[in-house]
């Protein structure tokens, strides 16, 4: 360090700086500090019920265990409509939007996925894509997929 160079933390800086601090929060007391007669700016938004209420899960592990359970039993799956299908293993999801699922009824979120035709969507349906797992997480068969596609895609229409 040459000897016209100052030390960074000199005494005299500390003190300037000191003296800074001092005057901003004197300031922040006098003008921005709340008055002792005025109450707390305390606002109570939601209730823990509210809270957990909107954090709730949309489906949860168990409820998709039993519908994979209710799927597979035996003959059971073989003699539903598409409708029960999608009932059973894609409601959760695509009524909701949850993942961004897109939603039945809605022919501009389908519009886009149709574009690698409707025997691609099965595929997509059979192997899982993005966040929906194979076969949506069902027991169904390809035939059943099959169904449940062209069921939604008739639906959102």
């Amino acid at each position: 360090m040459s000897a016209t160079q100052h030390d960074t933390f000199s005494t005299h800086n500390i003190t300037v700086l000191g003296g800074l601090l001092l005057i901003a929060l004197i300031i922040g007391e006098v003008l921005i500090g709340p008055g002792s007669d005025e109450e707390p700016m305390v606002e109570v938004v939601d209730s823990v019920e509210d809270i957990a209420m909107r954090l709730k899960p949309v489906v949860t592990l168990a409820q998709l265990r039993d519908n994979m359970a209710a799927a597979s039993a035996a003959g059971d799956a073989a003699s539903k409509s598409p409708d029960q299908l999608y009932q059973g293993a894609c409601l959760a999801c695509h009524t909701t939007g949850a993942a961004g699922a897109p939603k039945i009824g809605d022919p501009g979120a389908w519009s886009s996925r149709l574009a690698k035709g409707v025997d691609g969507l099965i595929a997509s349906a059979i192997s899982g894509i993005g966040a929906m797992p194979p076969r949506g997480g069902s027991q169904y068969s390809d035939e059943q997929i099959k169904a449940v596609v062209e069921y939604i895609l008739d639906q959102s229409k």
